[in-house]
């Protein structure tokens, strides 16, 4: 358990520094491109399928499918996306970029929550250098904070895998 617990502070300690988004990703407009939409103002729902493409300042998401969930000021609550895999990217206040993939995707916009799930992959990079790569059944990843964990999900399958590389030396 003390291991444990241990392994889970370095990884904090070690994505918390600088890992914070950019600042500025939550004041920008967010604009969303697919083939197809089908939009339910009454419901707050809108699904947009074929190739989407939803951007909103240094973020960019790309799926198969997204159902989007907003209230009536039409303030973005959660959105849900699929595909084979489905593509999440970020640069953040410090220069890195966080970039994700799974077959499916939830952000939580009101918490600041990516949910990764079945065959998810999370990495940090800097300067064009991989500095940090996780891989397991199910990954939340809370953008604000830099605070990731791992686990197996439901369904308890799959390990936990995660990799950190040094910066080359100069």
């Amino acid at each position: 358990m003390y291991c444990h617990k241990f392994r889970l502070f370095v990884i904090t300690l070690l994505l918390s520094n600088g890992a914070f988004a950019l600042s500025t990703d939550s004041e920008q407009p967010i604009q969303i491109e697919a083939d197809q939409a089908s939009i339910d103002n009454i419901k707050g729902v809108a699904i947009y399928a074929g190739n989407v493409i939803v951007s909103q300042g240094s973020i960019r998401l790309n799926a198969e499918t997204v159902t989007l969930n907003y209230t009536e000021k039409h303030e973005i609550e959660k959105i849900v996306a699929e595909g084979q895999p489905v593509r999440f990217k970020q640069r953040l206040d410090s220069g890195d970029n966080i970039q994700a993939q799974a077959n499916e995707m939830e952000y939580q916009a009101v918490k600041s929550m990516l949910h990764l799930r079945n065959d998810a992959e999370l990495r940090k990079n800097k300067g064009g250098i991989d500095t940090y790569i996780s891989t397991a059944p199910r990954i939340s990843y809370d953008t604000k904070r830099g605070i990731i964990k791992a686990d197996q999900g439901k369904l308890k399958k799959g390990r936990v895998i995660m990799t950190f590389k040094p910066l080359p030396k100069k």
